[in-house]
């Protein structure tokens, strides 16, 4: 018999592969980040503005002239008929 352990007749263990998990670790994360990133509402996406057109030169424009008030109809006057309880008869 040896004097040493078991354990010193296994073989060194081979380095773990670790790269495919992390790349595959970031993939996702990249995946699942462009699907939230791509259903933000609407004000939290940022739209440039658009470019306006210089304006042409013209007459200077005057402010519509506001309209003249309308005369409402008073209401209908409220009439009250009695509801038949039965049928008229013949």
């Amino acid at each position: 018999m040896s004097a040493g352990s078991l354990t010193d007749l296994d073989p060194p263990a081979p380095r773990e592969r670790r790269w495919p998990f992390y790349l595959v670790w970031t993939v996702g994360g990249l995946a699942v980040g462009a699907v939230l990133v791509s259903h933000l509402p609407a004000p939290l996406v940022r739209v440039p503005p658009p470019i306006a057109a210089p304006a042409a030169t013209a007459a200077p424009i005057r402010p519509p002239e506001p309209a003249p008030p309308r005369q409402l109809d008073p209401p209908p006057p409220l009439r009250v008929a009695p509801l038949p309880v039965a049928p008229a008869r013949p």
